[in-house]
């Protein structure tokens, strides 16, 4: 039935296609292509039927709009969904760990959270700090030596569902400082980052890396953590498991210096 629809607007006259309802003049012109490619799809995928919407464009981006600005919101609540999707199924694509992928995610946001007070950070940057943590390993599809430039262009130029141009390019800047080389005002990735945005990446960065540093076992040996802040110093109280947590505790000492170059306090950690 829809390739006779097809082909029976595709011998009507543009103004005889104008003239039918739902048909205007402009949309005239396009129809029969739109319709010939609607037929293809049904007959393709064997579809026996369908649905449409009278939303358009201007209804999804309204949607986008008020989802970001309230994730509570169905839209919001979408929108989060289809973005978790999306970082799993990147994530499965080029082989990552998703097991301990998603416990260093799990630790970087305890750490946004417990360190609000010092990073002070937007409640977005908890979203890309989130997938940074989901992704930082795609790179080592390519090749495990430097993995993470790997990782930042990945990222950087992949189309990952639910996340802007932009909000890709803040992601791959995070993942990409996860091994031995820190930001600095001169890299290029650091100098195209959008206007105000360096300084925020810079610390999420650094969160990034005390969850892997919290993670550097690999047998989730960290559980959960808690913090409390006093003058110039940040303490950070761990809840391990049985066998304890001295290589964690040994990785995130190393992240000391440039806790305090970033943020001007000392860090402090126990483990219990």
């Amino acid at each position: 039935a829809i390739a006779r629809l097809a082909a029976g607007l595709e011998v009507l006259s543009r103004e005889e296609r104008a003239s039918l309802p739902g048909i205007n003049a402009k949309r005239a012109e396009i129809i029969v292509a739109g319709a010939a490619v609607f037929a293809q799809v049904f007959t393709r995928c064997g579809l026996a039927g369908y649905r449409y919407t009278p939303l358009g464009l201007r209804d999804g981006l309204l949607a986008q709009m008020a989802a970001e600005f309230d994730s509570h919101t169905r839209s919001g609540k979408q929108i989060e969904a289809d973005r978790w999707d999306a970082l799993v199924a990147a994530g499965e694509r080029y082989h990552v760990d998703m097991d301990q992928a998603q416990h260093e995610r799990k630790l970087a946001l305890q750490l946004f959270k417990v360190l609000k007070p010092v990073h002070g950070l937007a409640n977005d940057y908890a979203e890309w700090l989130s997938a940074a943590a989901m992704l930082h390993e795609v790179g080592m599809y390519v090749n495990r030596a430097a993995r993470h430039r790997h990782t930042y262009y990945i990222i950087a130029n992949s189309e990952i569902f639910g996340y802007t141009p932009r909000q890709r390019q803040l992601i791959a800047a995070i993942a990409r400082y996860q091994g031995n080389s820190k930001p600095q005002i001169g890299d290029r990735i650091i100098k195209q980052l959008p206007p105000g945005e360096c300084g925020n990446v810079v610390k999420a960065v650094l969160l990034l890396r005390l969850a892997r540093a919290l993670d550097f076992g690999d047998h989730r040996a960290v559980k959960s953590i808690q913090g409390r802040v006093s003058e110039g110093r940040m303490q950070l109280k761990l809840k391990t498991g049985r066998g304890g947590a001295e290589l964690e505790m040994w990785a995130i000492e190393k992240e000391f210096a440039y806790f305090r170059e970033v943020f001007g306090r000392e860090l402090a950690v126990a483990a219990s």
